[in-house]
């Protein structure tokens, strides 16, 4: 049991008070605790990684942008989403709705067309996400999109973690993201949901057409700590929703131990992605990785069953 002295006053004694001493591999018992199943499962593959590998800018926006199947293979992790579980959060719901609705827009009307003439006229239904993602895919969109509110985030300043300039910090991550705190957020939150056609090019009433026989659904996002994210205040069972935080936070700026204690608030501390860039260079674990989920495949629209490709 750690120690926190302090005291109410310049003038008075120190008052010693009991702490736990709460470390970052922790946090995947404490998201089994609060049913985040899959938000478990994903840290604890970044924590066994070894050796330490951390994305730098460079390389997480060459994994992002570039082809999927030239991500090193402990970069990657295809297993742990899916998207039978992703489905149940809305979301991820909305991005499927809206995607499904308008994937047929200019910019993906274009790519379809690029991707026939790299595939001979024929997109196949493919197995393997990084070969879908390289080759196939033609639109996407934001999940969580529709639901970040850009004004509801708290800011606050003074905190030792927080960007190093102390001039205020807002902690978006999850309290102020307008999306519900749960599994999916803490697995994926704000993330990229693509759509990729399957089907066959031909000519019907003398136009080129896309006969489009299914629609897949799949999610990529990174798993990294890059920036200056902060990531809640947690403890050893749980991670404080958004009402407890902003207590704990204001009082902490305040440098109100004993009520914090009195609150019985002591085992908790505030979690930032710094902490896990410190991880990985003190402890030599820790690899940062591209996620995909799985694919569900859908039918189309009856709109979109036949697409023209021919210009006006």
């Amino acid at each position: 049991m750690a120690e926190l002295k302090t005291h109410t006053m310049k003038s008075a004694p120190k008052t010693t008070l009991n702490a736990d001493i709460f470390t970052l591999d922790q946090i995947p018992a404490a998201m089994d605790k609060m049913g985040w199943v899959v938000a478990a499962q994903l840290m604890r593959h970044w924590f066994n990684g070894k050796p330490a590998k951390p994305f730098t800018d460079k390389t997480k926006n060459l994994y992002v942008k570039g082809p999927a199947i030239n991500i090193p293979p402990e970069h990657v992790n295809d297993s742990i989403v899916k998207m039978q579980w992703a489905m149940k959060f809305e979301p991820v719901q909305k991005a499927i709705k809206y995607l499904k609705k308008e994937w047929r827009s200019e910019r993906g009307l274009e790519e379809l067309q690029k991707r026939l003439i790299k595939n001979k006229g024929k997109l196949e239904k493919l197995n393997d996400v990084k070969m879908i993602d390289t080759y196939l895919y033609v639109n996407s969109t934001t999940i969580g999109k529709a639901d970040y509110d850009p004004f509801g985030s708290y800011s606050f300043s003074g905190i030792s973690g927080a960007s190093g300039s102390g001039s205020g910090y807002s902690y978006y991550s999850y309290y102020g993201s307008g999306m519900a705190i749960n599994d999916f957020m803490g697995a994926i939150g704000l993330s990229t949901l693509k759509i990729v056609p399957c089907g066959y090019q031909t000519v019907r009433g003398g136009k080129n057409v896309f006969i489009t026989e299914k629609i897949g659904f799949y999610i990529k996002d990174t798993y990294d700590f890059l920036g200056t994210q902060f990531l809640g205040v947690w403890n050893k069972n749980e991670m404080l929703g958004a009402a407890k935080a902003k207590e704990y936070l204001n009082l902490f700026e305040s440098k109100s131990w004993k009520r914090i204690y009195d609150l019985a608030m002591q085992n908790y501390a505030m979690v930032w992605n710094s902490d896990f860039r410190k991880w990985q260079e003190k402890k030599k674990t820790g690899i940062d990785f591209v996620v995909f989920s799985d694919v569900y495949w859908d039918d189309p629209l009856d709109e979109h069953r036949e697409i023209k490709l021919d210009a006006k």
